[in-house]
């Protein structure tokens, strides 16, 4: 399922297409395909829109048919996306207008709805991401950050973006899934072309790691990016791995410090440093590198005696 978003995600053109044609027309139904199962469709769509009791006798028809259920969750991520943009949002004082019922339908179908709203996340414009990411977020479904993080190889930048920032808030992927989020996350921030990127994916990492059981490995990976060229991705590390809170991650950051100080780095970048090691020594106060060498080697000292 992971491969088909990437695939799609790759190639976005014919589904912007789709939703772009949608949104020009001014349809209150569904684009539809021809095909076997254009008629159900369109049945399905017709009960919706009459409302949930009409709804409730059709529903079944997709409960056992997995297919069925896919295209109708394909359905209401565009009838959502069409009301939100045009006169479905309910107004003042109403309780439901159609982009709330397809809203909500939407969660009722649960990881049915996850691959339609992960490749929105990818290939449509802003406000489609958006709707979708806040849908992926309060659904919790398991699934979705998994098949999320494995489609973001190969996709454009700005999708990559919407990934990678989308995953510091989905939810924890289970025991068999996250290690694999953690991992993409980590090659993200070592390896993506675009530093904006890089920078969200230690963001991302730390707001995994202690759920995923991951924190050694984050903190190693963040120690990494301390050395990224840009310096907007040393200071998304430095402070990730101050939020992260492991002082074995000190000794980088003297390093990173010191970096700094023969690069002539200008004072914003020293002092994110500087903070990283205030939060994680818990020892107040500016020091060089050497200062911090020294301090922490007393410490060191100290426990010892």
């Amino acid at each position: 399922m992971g491969q088909a978003v990437l695939e799609r995600a790759q190639h976005p053109g014919l589904i912007l297409l789709a939703v772009v044609a949608l949104l020009q027309s001014a349809c209150t139904t569904p684009p539809v395909t021809p095909d076997a199962r254009s008629e159900e469709r369109r049945e399905l769509f017709a009960a919706w829109i009459a409302g949930p009791t009409e709804f409730r006798a059709q529903a079944a028809r997709i409960q056992g048919d997995a297919e069925l259920a896919r295209l109708w969750a394909e359905d209401l991520v565009v009838v959502m996306i069409a009301s939100y943009r045009g006169d479905g949002v309910a107004a003042f004082g109403e309780q439901h207008g159609r982009f709330e019922r397809a809203r909500g339908s939407l969660l009722e179908l649960g990881a049915v709805a996850v691959e339609p709203l992960v490749e929105l996340v990818l290939v449509g414009d802003d406000v489609g991401a958006k709707l979708a990411i806040d849908l992926l977020v309060e659904g919790r479904e398991r699934g979705a950050a998994s098949m999320l993080a494995s489609a973001l190889s190969g996709s454009p930048t700005r999708s990559r973006l919407r990934g990678v920032t989308a995953l510091a808030q989905l939810a924890y992927a289970g025991a068999e899934d996250e290690g694999a989020v953690i991992e993409r996350l980590i090659s993200a921030l070592l390896q993506d072309p675009a530093w904006i990127c890089r920078a969200q994916a230690a963001v991302s990492l730390v707001a995994r790691a202690d759920a995923a059981g991951a924190v050694p490995r984050v903190r190693g990976a963040l120690s990494r990016g301390l050395a990224d060229p840009d310096t907007g991705v040393q200071s998304a590390c430095c402070h990730g791995l101050a939020e992260l809170g492991d002082a074995v991650a000190v000794p980088a950051l003297i390093n990173h410090l010191e970096r700094l100080v023969r690069s002539g780095a200008g004072l914003k970048h020293l002092r994110t440093a500087q903070s990283a090691l205030v939060t994680l020594t818990g020892s107040p106060g500016e020091r060089s590198p050497a200062e911090w060498r020294a301090f922490m080697a007393r410490r060191e000292d100290s426990k010892g005696g």
